[in-house]
């Protein structure tokens, strides 16, 4: 096991913690679509980064302010008193950003792949910007029309809870793969990955999870009343928890295509805040979903 290696994840991971908790339980209402919105432009242009490593053109500011813009419509759709279901907002922005990357290749007099540019562009606003706007909607999902307090904790719990099974799922799979790792899962997508990881990570994942939902019970924000009961957390929290090792993998396929080791360095020991945040873009639309169904 490689203890300093796992010395600088747990540091960088613990102190990104830190600051999401910090953002969790102390920041108002009127400042989470900010920091969903910055933390969002960061991924998307990491993402950007590694399709022009991989050989296919974009247009990254756009489709990275595309990704902002999707956070600030979901939040404001909302929290206005007739906003209606913000999860219906998607679509219209989103055929308008399409319109907007047609409209910005047409000046483009000396671009030899104008659909790669496209599709690569597009691509982008789907995988980051589609994805990570289902946290946008876990922190609006079910808040009254008529809400004036400052925090709206119903929205934070789900968020909390959509980043501890992706978290503890990375945190468990890391830790037994190290430690018992010997069956490779896909050696082809993640040579490092193997099977004993996966099972610890989903275990670790799932137990975080319905022990988060067990322990807000005795709380007056309890999640029950949508839904969320611990023993649903127990058969979400495994699907969330397979929903965070598939989005691990799929961006480690990216990597692979692009031929690079981490999304970037921003994260010291962990690589880029992609290669952090990759598993929540799967388990957040995860629990948004199951709140639309349960409710």
């Amino acid at each position: 096991m490689n203890l300093p290696g796992i010395k600088h994840r747990l540091l960088s991971g613990f102190s990104i913690a830190g600051v999401l908790f910090a953002a969790f339980f102390f920041l108002p209402d009127a400042g989470a679509p900010f920091v969903l919105a910055a933390l969002g432009a960061v991924i998307a242009l990491e993402f950007y980064q590694m399709m022009s490593a991989a050989g296919v053109p974009n247009f990254n500011h756009l489709g990275s302010a595309a990704c902002v813009l999707l956070v600030f419509v979901t939040w404001l759709a909302g929290i206005h008193p007739h906003g209606g279901n913000s999860g219906a907002w998607d679509s219209p922005w989103l055929f308008l950003i399409t319109i907007g990357v047609f409209l910005r290749q047409f000046p483009q007099k000396d671009n030899p792949h104008p659909l790669q540019t496209i599709g690569g562009t597009l691509f982008g606003v789907l995988y980051i910007g589609l994805l990570w706007n289902f946290l946008t909607k876990l922190l609006v999902f079910g808040r009254p029309p008529d809400f004036a307090e400052a925090i709206y904790w119903p929205g934070r719990w789900f968020l909390l809870y959509a980043v501890f099974a992706a978290k503890f799922t990375d945190i468990g799979a890391y830790l037994v793969g190290c430690a018992i790792g010997r069956h490779k899962l896909i050696p082809r997508i993640s040579p490092a990955k193997s099977w004993e990881g996966v099972i610890g990570g989903i275990f670790v994942g799932t137990l975080a999870g319905t022990l988060l939902v067990q322990g807000l019970q005795a709380t007056p924000h309890a999640l029950e009343s949508f839904g969320l009961t611990p023993l649903r957390a127990v058969g979400l929290g495994f699907v969330l928890s397979v929903c965070a090792v598939v989005g691990d993998l799929t961006e480690s396929l990216f990597k692979r295509a692009a031929n690079v080791k981490d999304s970037g360095g921003i994260v010291p020991g962990m690589g880029g805040l992609l290669d952090v945040l990759d598993s929540i873009l799967f388990t957040a639309p995860g629990v948004y979903w199951f709140l639309r169904l349960a409710a």
